[in-house]
């Protein structure tokens, strides 16, 4: 589940700053001319604003690869096209999202939503993908103790033995050095409820889990 969360998050923070990258490039050709006219004709706004859209335009089309043909008919950069537009719609999705946030913000609505959380980030098969393979985690983590005995299924059972043996025979449980050993007896458990810990969304705290 660790690695599922790291690799999710490399990804996103790698197409992250990749956008990021491209956004500034264009954004930077289209200031270049703005300024660039504004320099020469003044206050001309209007032809300051249509020098921006060009060149912001003109940017694009220059990384926009066009078709090649192997020896089969293929377009060897058709892919290239694919994951640039998906870019671009991602980055026009961020521009909706922080427009729409600005004006749920200035009605005074609020969205419930995690303070720098984004969704924009992933594809909704991006999305789909991650969700499947917690599911797989969560389903294989639901069968670790299938084959176990009734008395060590469950942490509170386990728990209740320990008990019954430092009260009842205190001599060999310490002879057993069974209190340095219990946090690797009750790790298991513990790692297992908090495979479904979600803390930004669900506020569940560590007092109502049933390890603590």
């Amino acid at each position: 589940m660790k690695k599922l969360h790291e690799d999710r998050a490399s990804a996103i923070f790698e197409k992250r700053s990749t956008n990021n990258d491209d956004e500034m490039v264009e954004v930077e050709a289209a200031v270049k001319a703005a300024m660039s006219v504004l320099s020469r004709k003044g206050d001309n706004v209007e032809a300051a604003r249509s020098a921006a859209q060009d060149a912001f335009a003109a940017v694009r089309k220059q990384r926009d690869f066009p078709v090649q043909l192997d020896e089969f008919g293929r377009d060897l950069n058709l892919e290239k096209r694919k994951k640039m537009k998906v870019m671009a719609e991602a980055r026009q999705r961020r521009r909706s999202k922080a427009f729409d946030s600005k004006k749920s913000a200035s009605m005074d609505i609020d969205d419930h939503k995690v303070e720098g959380e984004s969704s924009t980030d992933e594809s909704d098969s991006e999305s789909q993908a991650y969700q499947s393979q917690r599911d797989l985690v969560l389903q294989a983590a639901d069968e670790i103790f299938s084959d176990a005995s009734e008395e060590y299924s469950q942490l509170s059972l386990v728990k209740t033995r320990m008990e019954e043996w430092k009260r009842e025979y205190s001599s060999s449980y310490n002879d057993a050095y069974i209190s340095l050993s219990l946090p690797l007896i009750f790790s298991p458990y513990v790692r297992l409820e908090l495979l479904r810990w979600d803390p930004l969304h669900k506020g569940l705290d560590f007092q109502d889990m049933k390890w603590y």
